[in-house]
């Protein structure tokens, strides 16, 4: 079966490609396949405050932010969480956080963003071993189950989940510059510094590797030279933005010389190509949104308009491809309010706008939960299937299927599954930290 180039997206860490066709005589055919749609009353605001109640009241755990909500099964009768990336959805949410305030002058977002940051500052202070950062941690009082190695803390107070990767440091980082460069006093912009620098030292001192507490690397913490150039140039943007950050925190003079000698080697242009540009077996913008969580300080600090060129070429082929699409055309709305930002481009401002006015409830949730929060905050939700031909364009939000995080979910594939209950739960992340950053950026507007 021949499939045309535009099917093809971005893969590294995940395979599970799934067409809806079968051949026939050497020929692909397409099949009707039947998908969920879904339409509810709520504004771009209202939705957005649902979301936001929700995740206060079913995600947050003392500023970190769990990410899926097992419900109680016969098993473990009690509701816990998946934890495997809560230091990565914490370094969102406080980015998200902040960039509600700028947006309002709330003052329940400073406070929120404040728990978050000092929430990542406890899962670097937790494992006991310096700049080492914790997935998770829990009150060791606290009933629990989730998969990876877990740790208790030399006092008995918590246990922390440890083998972090490069995602969660990556994002740690982004929440608390974002946090610091615009909400932060001077005390707050120090201990969130002292965290940004702690990691730094680590991975640096152990020669761009996270090792763990085993002492040994971890699995996905690798940022050494040959492993950027033969394997995952994208590491290369996440550590010039690790140093980046720690510099402009902290003052110290010693990770802009190492910045130096990073961009000396070649790592800003090796980071032009963070995103792959080759046929995958699945879409998965997973790493595209770690290169945005890493571009996003670089260019935001860096001066220098021959290093900044590598960022924005990066940024280009992030967003536009090369010689297979980029993520223009999926109507993303972080990623085009980002590069928005950084270039002035404008065409899809509407239909990002559009994907978030649309997103389905049940995208989330379980039927009851929709109930309950119908009746609590007065507005109309309304799930139905449609016969939607084939695969191979993108689907429009409200015909993609369950998800922890649209951002990162296959925008290609028909969603036939948000009509059945799952044994899980998410939250609404994803749709706040966009909407939020095109309200304190101005492409949302408060009327809107």
């Amino acid at each position: 079966m021949t499939v045309p180039s535009f099917c093809f997206r971005l893969l590294r860490r995940h395979s599970f490609w799934h067409w809806a066709a079968i051949v026939v005589g050497g020929f692909a055919v397409v099949i009707p396949t039947l998908v969920a749609a879904a339409s509810d009353s709520l504004s771009l605001a209202g939705k957005a405050q649902l979301f936001e109640v929700d995740l206060a009241e079913r995600f947050l755990d003392d500023g970190q932010v769990r990410v899926r909500r097992r419900l109680p099964s016969v098993e473990h009768p009690f509701i816990t969480y998946n934890m495997s990336d809560t230091a990565y959805m914490t370094g969102i949410y406080c980015a998200m956080q902040t960039w509600r305030f700028l947006a309002t002058g709330e003052e329940q977002a400073s406070e929120r963003a404040d728990d978050a940051a000092l929430a990542l500052a406890h899962l670097v202070e937790v494992t006991g071993q310096p700049g080492l950062l914790a997935r998770a941690s829990v009150p060791t009082d606290v009933r629990w189950f989730d998969d990876g190695v877990w740790r208790e803390t030399s006092d008995a107070r918590y246990r922390w989940r440890g083998n972090v990767s490069s995602d969660q440091v990556d994002a740690f980082v982004f929440g608390l510059y974002v946090y610091s460069e615009h909400l932060a006093d001077a005390e707050e912009r120090l201990r969130a510094g002292r965290a940004v620098g702690a990691v730094v030292d680590a991975i640096v001192g152990n020669g761009y590797r996270i090792i763990g507490f085993d002492g040994q690397p971890t699995t996905w913490g690798h940022y050494e030279h040959d492993y950027v150039v033969n394997r995952e140039p994208m590491n290369a943007l996440l550590l010039l933005q690790m140093l980046k950050v720690a510099h402009a925190l902290t003052g110290i003079a010693r990770y802009d010389e190492e910045y130096q000698r990073l961009i000396d080697q070649g790592y800003a242009r090796i980071g032009e190509q963070a995103r792959e540009d080759e046929p995958p077996r699945e879409v998965n913008h997973s790493d595209d949104v770690l290169i945005a969580l890493a571009l996003y300080p670089l260019l935001e600090l860096e001066q220098d308009a021959e290093i900044r060129a590598h960022y924005l070429e990066a940024a280009r082929r992030w967003f536009h491809g090369d010689a297979y699409p980029g993520i223009d055309i999926e109507a993303n709305p972080f990623a085009t309010f980002l590069y928005r930002h950084w270039t002035g481009e404008s065409d899809a401002l509407d239909d990002a706008v559009g994907s978030l006015r649309e997103l389905p409830l049940d995208m989330k949730w379980n039927s009851d939960t929709i109930d309950a929060y119908t009746d609590r905050f007065g507005f109309m939700f309304e799930s139905e299937s449609a016969v939607s031909i084939g695969e191979g364009r993108v689907r429009p939000i409200e015909q993609r299927g369950r998800t922890w995080s649209f951002l990162v979910h296959n925008p290609y594939r028909i969603g036939g599954n948000r009509h059945e209950d799952s044994p899980f739960e998410t939250n609404g992340l994803d749709y706040l930290v966009s909407y939020w950053f095109g309200r304190a950026h101005g492409f949302i507007t408060e009327e809107r």
